[in-house]
This record gives C-alpha cells, structure tokens and sequence, in this order.
C-alpha cells in the first residue's frame, strides 16, 4: 500500500501532540500526583480535544504507565549507564544536583510518591522505585539480587535518600540541599555509595 505525502505530516503532527500530551502528564503527575491529575487538564495544558487522549491512551492509568515509561532511566541512558561505585556517586550527585530536570519541573521520581487510590496504578509505582533499586545494584557491579538479599535492602536505602531529597527540595526548600550543585553532592554521595554497597571486606 502506497503513502500520500500528505501522511508524513499528519503522522509527524500525531507525534508531536502525543508528546506533547506524555510532557504535560508527566508534569502534572510530578507537582500534582495521579489523584490530582485530570485528563481534562492535560488535554487543555496541549490545546487538544479530551477525546485524543482517550485515542493515544485508552485511558488515565494508560497515560500515567506512558508517562512512567517515558521517563528518563534513573541513572542516565544505556551508553552512559555507570558501570561501577564510583560511577554510581557522579550519576547521582547529578541526578539529584538542582535544577537537574528543568524539562518536569521537579525531579520526576515524585510522580511515584502520591498515592492513588487505585491499586494497578500503585503496583506500577512499586514496580518502577524496585527497579531504581536493581539498576543500582546493576551500577554498583553486584550481580542480581533476589527479593530478600541484603544488597537490595541497602540498594533501596539509597533510592529512598534520593527520594528523600526530591522531596525536600521540592516541598521544604531546606538550604544548601536546595541548592546543592553536583560538585557539592559528590563526595558525600561516594561516601554513602561506599558504605552501603562496598562488598565486605573479606570479599575484596
């Protein structure tokens, strides 16, 4: 079946309104929380008709899992992925430096922290804060980790510091970690990826 030249714009428009559409979710998700968050909102955020979210998405739990998978890897793309402790510290001190996510608006981990009432849409915010934890342990060079291993305990002590200054910053604005630049970060994050990840000593 051939294509009209006239369907290379219509598909590039679909495109760019379906981002447009994933930006403002993500947005709002992240200031508001899923509860909050209306589709009639992100639809007007975008100038779009309701109906074309219902047609991209299906429906609000479609557009949040979209938002979810559209998000930025934690710890930075595949070819820029750490590949060890050392790595994991800078990843971070960046990740978590202010300013870091100018395109959310805040850091896009606060999406996962309001509840929402509806139990799908809570596994998937459980499911996304686990991977955190095993993409760390992946950087920090453990091997896999299974549900009760000690190392995913400690690989989820540092997904929640850095949910914990996700949130400070953003609903307490506590100086200097409001302002904190990935330089200040950076060493004290190395300190904390040593002693939480660092295989015992024996183990060397």
């Amino acid at each position: 079946m051939e294509t009209s030249e006239a369907d290379g714009p219509r598909r590039r428009d679909a495109a760019a309104t379906r981002q447009a559409l994933l930006e403002a979710a993500s947005s709002r998700f992240t200031r508001l929380g899923y509860d909050r968050t209306t589709l009639r909102d992100v639809a007007a955020d975008v100038g779009v008709n309701l109906a074309l979210i219902k047609r991209y998405f299906d429906s609000k739990e479609g557009l949040f899992k979209a938002a979810l998978a559209s998000t930025p890897r934690f710890l930075g793309r595949d070819e820029h992925f750490p590949q060890d402790r050392e790595g994991l510290a800078e990843a971070l001190s960046h990740q978590l430096s202010a300013g870091a996510w100018p395109e959310f608006g805040e850091h896009p981990v606060l999406m996962l922290l309001r509840g929402s009432g509806d139990e799908r849409v809570d596994a998937l915010r459980r499911k996304a804060l686990d991977e955190f934890g095993r993409q760390i342990l992946e950087a920090s060079g453990g091997g896999p980790a299974g549900e009760d291993d000690e190392r995913l305990l400690r690989a989820q002590l540092l997904v929640a510091l850095g949910v914990g200054v996700a949130v400070v910053r953003s609903a307490v604005g506590l100086r200097p970690l409001r302002d904190a630049t990935a330089g200040q970060l950076a060493a004290p994050l190395r300190e904390i990826v040593e002693a939480l990840l660092a295989p015992p000593a024996d183990d060397r």
